[in-house]
């Protein structure tokens, strides 16, 4: 196997996350004196962090993340850590009702105002994630302001929202996926408020996007029309991520149509990238092109922890022993790329040697600690109200 640490696993995986994991990571993105979160780590100087701007997107993953880790282990420096960022994501990334930016210097100076579709998702996630987390309804109102503005100025006819840029360029599918993840998030904690509704739009495009293998291409024609099979791509990272929400879903609502179609999703994912029955040795492949060909010999982390989710999903389903073992197998490879001393993580790979000198994204966490968390509480009984099922 592929590490670029010598890790010990943890015995404990919920010890270890409320113990060092999380009150690591609160520590070093917020950092005395810094509005916002630090949202990358220079990986040749002692972990420095990197003199960046603040982006939106960012923000709104590790106010959402650090949010569910509140959840989790109910500690007051976690809740700052959530609350650190939701005021920076209030104060100097909101511009008006509805409108966010989607960059801001360190100083809260708006530095690119154009707030995109995917920037929205993740503010949407944060604001559901903090409410479910503290029970605070009153930032349940900036959601409505962007909810508003999503079903009147970018609702398409054609499936899903538009970007701001207008339709007259390609499209992508995972803004789409990631505003699906924030309405059922937000379903969970305003059920009155159109959430559902919305969420079950977004299922309507992504049946008609996903082909008759289970594959779902990243970019789109204007009309959500294929573009030629030598332009396309696929993650398949994105694959595993689709089949958890669409899994979550089927379970709330009852939709079995979400359900066959998380199902073929993840038979896709596996088979592309090319995951034995007992699971994975190392981090997997995400990058392929139309027919299946890696175009990319990196192997970033993230899908190997949105496999596991998956996977523990579909175990969870269907209870076959092939499944919890792939998602066991699947934790394994993401525990083995974690330093369990430092608690550093190894965020890509290439097929035959480590990249240890790339910068530490920090966004990265989004993918990461929600997912431990759902694997812990998955061996504790007693926190069902967060099961990888119904983890909103």
């Amino acid at each position: 196997m592929i590490t670029s640490f010598a890790p010990a696993q943890p015995t404990d995986l919920l010890a270890w996350l409320k113990g060092r994991f999380i009150p690591r990571w609160v520590e070093r993105t917020c950092r005395p004196g810094l509005r916002g979160y630090v949202e990358e780590l220079h990986a040749t100087e002692q972990w420095q962090p990197l003199p960046n701007e603040h982006t939106t997107m960012v923000t709104g993953r590790l106010v959402y993340s650090f949010s569910m880790a509140y959840r989790f282990d109910k500690a007051p420096e976690t809740l700052c850590g959530a609350e650190h960022g939701l005021a920076f994501l209030l104060d100097s990334c909101r511009l008006s009702a509805g409108h966010f930016a989607h960059r801001v210097g360190s100083d809260g100076r708006v530095v690119d105002p154009r707030g995109n579709l995917y920037d929205l998702a993740f503010v949407l996630l944060a604001l559901g994630g903090y409410s479910a987390a503290t029970g605070k309804t009153n930032v349940l109102a900036v959601a409505d302001e962007i909810a508003a503005r999503l079903d009147s100025d970018w609702l398409d006819p054609l499936g899903g929202y538009r970007e701001p840029a207008g339709a007259e360029l390609l499209r992508l599918q995972y803004p789409q996926m990631h505003v699906f993840e924030a309405f059922q998030m937000l379903a969970a904690v305003d059920p009155d408020g159109g959430w559902l509704g919305r969420a079950e739009r977004i299922v309507d495009l992504a049946a008609r996007l996903v082909d008759e293998h289970g594959a779902i291409d990243e970019w789109f024609g204007p009309r959500w029309d294929a573009v030629e099979p030598e332009r396309r791509q696929r993650e398949i990272g994105h694959h595993f991520e689709w089949a958890w929400l669409l899994f979550v879903y089927a379970t709330k609502t009852g939709a079995t149509r979400a359900a066959h179609l998380a199902w073929r999703l993840f038979e896709f994912g596996l088979k592309a990238a090319g995951v034995p029955a007992t699971g994975p040795d190392r981090t997997i492949p995400n990058s392929i092109d139309a027919w299946g060909n890696l175009t990319s010999a990196c192997r970033p982390l993230w899908p190997t922890v949105e496999l596991a989710k998956a996977s523990l999903a579909a175990a969870t389903l269907n209870e076959k022993p092939d499944h919890w073992t792939l998602a066991m197998q699947s934790l394994a490879v993401v525990l083995s790329q974690i330093d369990q001393n430092s608690n550093y993580w190894a965020n890509e790979i290439d097929s035959n040697s480590l990249s240890p000198h790339h910068p530490l994204p920090i966004r990265t966490l989004y993918h990461i600690l929600p997912s431990l968390i759902l694997f812990a509480n998955s061996n504790d009984p007693g926190r069902s109200h967060s099961s990888i099922l119904r983890p909103f």
